[in-house]
């Protein structure tokens, strides 16, 4: 009974917070349109008006973080309460996760739009309001206190989010996944400091549209040929095996162009180097997360039982093209890029391979994998600031003159490797030992390629950085962390700290 009502409230709860949102926005956009440019404008005080729409806008989202929360907590309760049920528990990971949760007699109903959410898609979720908080923050804390329009751009992100994650029409679906580049670029507009900031979020667009331009033609097949773009009737049509192996190539590198899959990652690297940290940080932790979660979302309605090891192939030659560029590069920011690449192409390896007994491992990962790249593009902006490089042969020395900072370094290093007990290693582990029992050739060659040959090429240029022989600076002396950067970089290590704990729940 407790779960019945969990379930229950949950939906609901979501429902709510989604249309508070929606209500904020508007809100703030009839004030703030008032203030700028109608004929009303007299009766405003612009400087206090804007203190109040920040304000408002602030507060808005910290009350609909908490009631997200509150909204994880009982999910995951009634997850632990479905697991437990003598009923599934044997069938547990033979489900279908794109339709775990489901709620009928929506609120939205009225809308016509279907409100339906899954596992994966309260993860997307959590890391929107997170990530997307901490790439705010890196952005430029100075402006971003002024000025009220980077907290709005932020409420339109989380919407749209929602959008995503809950339809369950194809076509809104797609429309929602294109929807996400106008606060991406709105994010680099704002704050941009250079031309080139803004010339790479152009970069990032067009080659994004590209692969965007494959998604919507798989798309529009599926629906000309379904008659409906309803997930409960494109499920339960039977395509055949011609037709479901081109829709998933189409879906595999249209998605893929965003994750990034080999070959065509190189708009990745250049974007992240010309970019803002805070930039780096949304893409990397969030952007590239909602493209792997389109894959997995549109790829689950197609009933297939084909040959995939031609997909398998190209995500393991991204996984050791990637590992083998972190040996040569000299830039860290681009360094920790091939490293997100790395790990990327491991979870678009795990979604390829279908098996549902690390469906859940592959979700923990993608959450891992968001906190940890936010960490490390972070510490790369850490770093840049005090030394205004990022060439590993002008940085040197970095524990003897900044040991904060030095330490957060070796912390970081440490998650990445995996260690025993941290959160990347536990998912691994299933990953791993679910591929060793399918193919053990192929799991041994992907462990050595990747906890090997990448990771001792991503180590060994932090470890110089940081162990480096000690070159005295003449001119001046960086600062340690400052109390905003302890903050930034707890929240992340609290994070990954969490989710250490959250595959007890599963496994």
């Amino acid at each position: 009974m407790q779960g019945v009502f969990n379930y229950i409230s949950s939906g609901y709860l979501l429902q709510l917070n989604f249309l508070f949102l929606v209500f904020s926005l508007l809100f703030t956009s009839v004030i703030a349109y008032s203030v700028e440019y109608s004929p009303l404008r007299q009766f405003f005080k612009t400087n206090l008006t804007t203190i109040y729409l920040k304000n408002f806008v602030t507060l808005s989202m910290l009350i609909s973080f908490f009631c997200f929360l509150i909204n994880i907590f009982l999910f995951f309760n009634y997850i632990v309460q479905y697991l437990n049920s003598s009923l599934v528990l044997n069938s547990f990971y033979s489900l279908n996760f794109t339709t775990f949760i489901f709620y009928k007699n929506s609120i939205l109903d009225s809308l016509y739009f279907n409100f339906s959410i899954d596992l994966f898609g309260f993860v997307l979720l959590f890391l929107s309001y997170i990530v997307g908080f901490l790439s705010l923050l890196a952005l430029d804390t100075r402006l971003y206190w002024k000025n009220f329009r980077y907290i709005f751009t932020f409420n339109i992100f989380v919407v749209i989010v929602y959008l995503y994650t809950t339809t369950s029409n194809l076509l809104l679906f797609f429309l929602f996944y294109e929807f996400l580049l106008i606060p991406s670029f709105l994010f680099v507009y704002f704050v941009s400091p250079s031309r080139r900031a803004i010339q790479a979020s152009i970069y990032f667009v067009i080659w994004t549209q590209l692969g965007s331009l494959l998604v919507l033609s798989a798309c529009s097949y599926i629906i000309y040929v379904v008659g409906s773009s309803e997930f409960d009737i494109i499920r339960r049509f039977y395509f055949s095996q011609t037709e479901t192996y081109i829709l998933y190539s189409l879906l595999f590198f249209g998605f893929g162009f965003k994750v990034p899959i080999w070959p065509f990652h190189y708009w990745l690297t250049k974007t992240h180097v010309e970019a803002p940290s805070g930039f780096s940080i949304y893409l990397s932790g969030f952007l590239v997360k909602s493209a792997l979660y389109g894959f997995y979302k549109i790829s689950t309605l197609l009933s297939f039982e084909f040959n995939t090891s031609f997909f398998i192939l190209i995500t393991l030659l991204g996984v050791f093209d990637s590992s083998l560029k972190m040996w040569g590069q000299t830039d860290i920011k681009k360094l920790v890029a091939y490293g997100t690449i790395q790990e990327m192409n491991l979870i678009y390896l795990v979604f390829c391979w279908g098996d549902s007994s690390i469906i859940i491992a592959g979700i923990i990962f993608t959450a891992t994998h968001a906190f940890l790249s936010c960490l490390m593009f972070y510490l790369v902006d850490c770093v840049y600031r005090r030394y205004h490089t990022r060439s590993i042969v002008e940085i040197n020395g970095i524990l003897h003159i900044t040991p904060n900072l030095a330490v957060s370094i070796l912390f970081m290093t440490v998650f990445f490797a995996g260690l025993p007990g941290t959160i990347k290693f536990i998912s691994e582990f299933y990953i791993f030992s679910s591929f060793l029992e399918i193919s053990p050739v192929m799991c041994l060659t992907l462990m050595l390629i990747a906890n090997a040959i990448g990771l001792i090429g991503f180590s060994k240029v932090w470890f110089n950085l940081v162990f480096g022989g000690f070159t005295k600076y003449t001119k001046y002396l960086p600062m340690d962390l400052s109390y905003r950067e302890f903050y930034m970089i707890f929240m992340n290590f609290f994070f990954l700290f969490f989710l250490s704990y959250l595959p007890l729940v599963f496994f």
